[in-house]
């Protein structure tokens, strides 16, 4: 008997969904916040997931009415709302998140003609931050997209400095032809 109650325990727990969204009062209505399908890792598509009801009740056609914007640091983006087909009160708007860390959501404008200014920010009690893509890589780990990125960049900078290198190499190379000719001239000229 112990062994069957343990057991239902552990389905249970592996089969309710991780709610790893923020869910707040936002004046009469109840806001749910998060990213697509997280966990999210650089360079994967992912973006806003938000989910308004009041009472209970799905509020439909925010996607006229709200404005959001994604931020991390200093960067901002608009994004625009896609009433998601066939789930009401249910919001999304695709992104790439490309660096690792904490993103902020901001939703302005209206619901049902009450005025709306919230901010949402990942953190432990809220929804997931954005993981580097190899926190979920296994067995082999790539570099970031970023690591790849600033390589990229130092890769261009040497190859444009590589014709300049080679023209002084070439010139060097002349040189030391003509001091070798006049070496050896010199020489000849010593022996006979």
């Amino acid at each position: 008997m112990r062994g069957l109650l343990s057991a239902c325990i552990l389905a249970l727990a592996f089969a309710a969904p991780a709610d790893a969204h923020d869910v707040r009062q936002v004046g009469e209505y109840e806001f749910d916040v998060g990213f697509i399908g997280e966990p999210v890792f650089t360079g994967e598509k992912s973006g806003l997931e938000l989910v308004v009801t009041k009472g209970g009740r799905p509020i439909e056609g925010l996607e006229a009415t709200l404005v959001a914007e994604v931020i991390y640091g200093d960067a901002k983006r608009n994004l625009p709302l896609s009433a998601r087909p066939d789930h009401p009160g249910e919001y999304e708007s695709v992104f790439i998140p490309t660096s690792a860390g904490p993103y902020t959501f901001h939703l302005g404008g209206s619901v049902e003609g009450t005025p709306i200014d919230a901010s949402f920010t990942s953190s432990p009690t809220g929804f997931e931050e954005v993981e580097e893509l190899a926190a979920g890589q296994f067995p082999v780990q790539f570099p970031a997209p970023a690591d790849l990125a600033a390589d990229a960049r130092r890769g261009r900078e040497a190859a444009t400095e590589m014709p300049l290198a080679l023209a002084l190499g070439v010139a060097g190379t002349i040189l030391g032809l003509a001091a070798l000719g006049v070496a050896l001239a010199g020489r000849r000229r010593g022996a006979g």
